[in-house]
């Protein structure tokens, strides 16, 4: 399965924040559409679609987050007061060209001061007014092809809504067998809201397994971007499942990849996990985490090579058994090597 350039560029060319995704949200609703799927909205804006073909697949669930660090306004007009919402680096805003969608135009202009540090407000100087509720982000490119790397307004978490897309995409061209649950949620970057949602009303059974797919800070985890993708074993609050952690290195066996804890932030598969379900997390190496360059704010970048490396491990999940008989085969083997050597020890306490 190859990474559809023209889809990337879709999706990551579209307005997002948190609170703020319709656009995404819209372009997922009319994807599913094109490949004849169903799909479906819960009270909280997330959504979800089923992929089913063949019988006694064992189901599993691919996540990510439809937002972004951004700002909405709280005042409107030509000098907007703006409060920032999510991960936006402070430090370079206070002079930062903006970008506001405001009902389908977009509003350019700049920051011009900080209003109260608390509260994260600064007042705008756009060259048009903007209404109350309309939301904006640094201005910067939309998507860029540079070399091996891929470079965008906001990888984290949209460029892991197009390779879901990308990878729901080749599974109904390719017809394969299958059981994969497809969840879109929203408001991740202000305290995971729309999988809190999906948890409390448990919009997804128990049972089954969720992986969560991240874009997460290279530098923080100390992993390389085009070093393949990670398995995020735990985020700054917790570690992930057990069973998932071994479901997906059995699955990546023959894919170059990673494995580490990413302390950089805190993750869905957190949520998840409290709430007992079997989470784990699948990430994409991340530069410039929310827009934090060296010196200023930047566009941020994942390498092409790792997201074609996710996909094939997406598509190898479909091939590996459940995280249940990973788990008890491990086990087995554990026993295996009691039995054989339990007698020495016997001899040895004997002694």
């Amino acid at each position: 399965m190859k990474p559809d350039r023209r889809l990337i560029r879709s999706v990551l060319s579209l307005p997002t924040a948190p609170f703020h995704e319709e656009a995404v949200a819209a372009f997922v609703n009319n994807f599913a559409k094109k490949l004849r799927l169903r799909w479906r909205q819960d009270r909280y804006g997330n959504l979800k679609i089923i992929y089913k073909k063949g019988k006694g697949n064992s189901p599993f669930a691919l996540t990510a987050h439809m937002d972004h660090p951004g700002f909405e306004v709280v005042r409107g007009g030509r000098r907007p007061i703006v409060r920032l919402l999510g991960g936006v680096p402070d430090q370079y805003f206070g002079k930062a060209r903006v970008m506001v969608w405001n009902d389908g135009v977009v509003a350019k202009g700049k920051a011009a001061k900080r209003l109260d540090k608390k509260k994260r407000r600064f007042v705008l100087r756009l060259k048009q007014p903007v209404r109350r509720g309309a939301f904006g982000t640094f201005a910067l490119p939309a998507v860029r092809f540079r070399g091996s790397n891929i470079y965008t307004k906001a990888a984290d978490d949209v460029i892991n809504v197009a390779l879901l897309l990308n990878f729901l995409q080749g599974l109904v061209r390719g017809r394969n067998k299958a059981h994969v649950i497809f969840l879109f949620t929203r408001a991740e970057e202000v305290g995971f809201v729309g999988a809190l949602g999906v948890a409390k009303r448990k919009w997804i059974r128990k049972e089954i397994p969720i992986i969560v797919l991240e874009a997460s800070s290279a530098k923080a985890g100390k992993v390389k971007i085009g070093g393949g993708p990670v398995l995020r074993v735990g985020d700054k609050a917790s570690t992930f499942s057990h069973a998932v952690d071994l479901w997906l290195q059995a699955a990546a066996q023959d894919i170059p990849h990673q494995r580490a804890l990413l302390p950089g932030g805190r993750c869905e598969a957190t949520v998840f996990t409290q709430k007992e379900y079997r989470a784990g997390c699948l990430a994409l190496p991340l530069g410039n985490y929310h827009n934090t360059g060296p010196k200023n704010y930047a566009p941020e970048f994942v390498s092409l090579k790792d997201y074609r490396n996710m996909l094939g491990w997406l598509m190898a999940l479909t091939q590996t058994a459940s995280p249940q008989k990973i788990r008890k085969g491990k086990l087995k083997e554990l026993d295996r090597i009691f039995q054989k050597l339990n007698r020495r020890l016997k001899r040895n306490s004997k002694g």
